[in-house]
């Protein structure tokens, strides 16, 4: 007599968070945006989702079996917050004394023997959060708003250098909102850029700061903040790399203005 081969522990999964959100099969399928039959062959047993499927699995899901679901799909869990991350320690310390200031023609010029670019701040924010910051601002349109140095040494394209604010909480403990990021606009590559801070950008929705992870043939930006889910950003028509965060600069919440 032949065994019935028991049911995988992801399939039981997807059944229990059927019956937690207390969904029929079409239900979740009509969520999800799948066909039901594909609902149901994955509570069978008879065929495991696609990463894709993981991660929307996982954005229904409450944290703990979200956690499974995103690890199927090959998510790296390890930089979300709640999952044991890493601890962020590090202060930023500028020698400004006998630089060679690297720019724009106009303000470039030979003060000394080691090198720092000048990075302009843009008057624009990247979102932390679900909704674009206050103002939308195109770069065809943002302004300058000053001019800050950097040693030369973390600055590989310092002709590419810009400095933009952060808003939103998304990106928190690691970077406080109203910090300054500074983006490397050069690097542009996703395969480089798997597991890196980046900013991305779409034409309604302005930019976006999370960390780039590459699963497949599927994109995902991933917030610090354990309360933001997964954003997908694989279509490259809608979602442009800006570029890589390198360093960012953030004031102690506590800090009188």
């Amino acid at each position: 007599m032949e065994q019935v081969p028991p049911v995988p522990e992801w399939a039981d999964r997807i059944l229990s968070l059927i019956n937690h959100l207390k969904l029929t099969q079409a239900g979740l399928a009509e969520r999800l945006g799948v066909s039901p039959a594909t609902v149901s062959r994955w509570i069978q047993g008879k065929h495991e989702p696609t990463a894709e499927g993981y991660i929307a699995l996982g954005n229904q899901a409450a944290r703990s079996d979200a956690v499974y679901f995103w690890e199927r799909a090959g998510m790296n869990v390890a930089n979300l917050p709640d999952t044991g991350l890493h601890k962020l320690a590090s202060s930023l310390r500028v020698n400004l004394d006998k630089l060679t200031i690297v720019g724009a023609p106009k303000i470039s010029g030979q003060v000394g023997a080691r090198g720092a670019a000048a990075i302009p701040l843009l008057r624009a924010s990247a979102y932390g959060d679900r909704l674009p910051p206050r103002e939308n601002v195109s770069l065809s349109e943002v302004e300058v708003e000053e001019m800050l140095l950097a040693p030369l040494g973390w600055c590989p394209n310092p002709e590419h250098m810009i400095g933009i604010h952060l808003e939103g909480d998304s990106m928190s403990p690691m970077i406080g909102p109203g910090s300054i990021l500074f983006v490397d606009t050069a690097a542009t590559d996703r395969e480089k850029l798997d597991r890196k801070i980046v900013v991305v950008s779409h034409r309604d929705l302005g930019f976006k700061v999370a960390r780039l992870q590459r699963l497949g043939g599927t994109d995902l930006l991933v917030s610090a903040n354990a309360r933001y889910l997964p954003l997908d950003v694989t279509n490259a028509s809608k979602w442009k790399v800006f570029g890589e965060v390198l360093w960012w600069v953030s004031r102690d919440a506590g800090a009188v203005a």
